[in-house]
């Protein structure tokens, strides 16, 4: 019975994982923490939010093409 717990345990540890590469990291430019947005809601002309200073960033342009390398290294490597 014990083994079967642990068994459990670790397929949510790893499904936590799996959800957590699907998030890219994001530093605020203004006060430098970090969050990390699912990938699902990144897509051109998106606008972040920083939680902490409430700076907003547009994704347009470099950034832009920034985040779709990332996402691309973020598929490739799974």
């Amino acid at each position: 019975m014990e083994s079967a717990g642990t068994a459990e345990n670790l397929s949510l540890v790893s499904g936590h994982k799996a959800k957590m590469e699907n998030k890219l990291p994001f530093s605020c430019p203004v006060c430098g923490r970090k969050k990390e947005y699912p990938i699902t809601e990144l897509a051109e002309g998106a606008v972040l939010t920083c939680p902490f200073c409430k700076l907003s960033i547009t994704l347009h342009g470099h950034m832009w093409q920034d985040v779709q390398k990332e996402i691309r290294r973020l598929r490739d490597k799974s």
